[in-house]
């Protein structure tokens, strides 16, 4: 667990932890990581992405959580992912770079937030990630946005249910949505289910070989399956 003095994981120790858990990033994709992490940390001193307390520990408290997940989850080649409510293109950017074969739509309701998530792509020159200003529920409604995503992700955005409800129409039916969370998370499961019987969830403690501080501080990635949900789904707009 890291100590408030701790300056947190350095970027080789984050990337020999992703190694161990097997994930291994190319030479190029790691050196567009690198410019990524120089850049949020010259944008965040401009507009508040995340908290400027923590941007010492950026390694350990963002990317590697954030790429946990394509050590944690398979995510099928060439999918087109959804990473709602990006905030600060977390963890939509970083899959971007760590996975090319990806399409990635990062959106936001947020137009401050999106336009320096703009600049980050465009700098990076990164061609498999665009930004949308919208609200998803909405989106889901009209083309192109209606049942796309094969998968969408979330990052402290809101509950679970409420994550499902609002992403139902930008998901196909067959889409999984995988979410990261803290803390007690049962309540918010059974809610979920509740809501929304037949969903499926996979629930697991962020356990990594080699750096045990996401498990120790209770990170979750929550996975669910709607394949077998009946979705009343909202009206078509043309």
């Amino acid at each position: 667990m890291t100590s408030p003095e701790s300056p947190g994981l350095t970027p080789a120790e984050v990337r020999q932890v992703l190694d161990r858990n097997g994930f291994s990033l190319a030479d190029p994709q790691w050196e567009q990581l690198e410019q990524w992490a120089v850049l949020m940390q010259e944008v965040n001193q401009r507009v508040n992405l995340i908290s400027r307390k923590e941007i010492h520990l950026l390694w350990e408290r963002h990317v590697l959580p954030c790429l946990a997940l394509v050590a944690l989850r398979d995510l099928p080649e060439g999918a087109d992912v959804c990473d709602f409510g990006t905030g600060g293109g977390l963890p939509g950017l970083l899959l971007a770079i760590a996975r090319p074969d990806l399409r990635l739509t990062l959106l936001d309701s947020r137009q401050k937030k999106i336009s320096v998530v703009q600049e980050m792509i465009d700098a990076l020159q990164l061609k498999n990630a665009q930004t949308v200003v919208g609200r998803g529920e909405e989106l889901g409604k009209v083309r192109p946005w209606r049942q796309r995503f094969d998968v969408v992700t979330a990052r402290a955005v809101a509950p679970l249910e409420d994550l499902v409800f609002w992403t139902t129409n930008l998901r196909k039916p067959e889409a999984l949505l995988h979410v990261f969370k803290g803390g007690e998370i049962r309540d918010e499961i059974i809610q979920t289910i509740k809501r929304f019987p037949g969903t499926k969830v996979e629930k697991s403690l962020m356990v990594l070989k080699g750096y045990t501080g996401l498990a120790e501080n209770q990170k979750f990635l929550v996975s669910l399956n709607f394949a077998s949900t009946l979705k009343k789904s909202l009206p078509l707009v043309s």
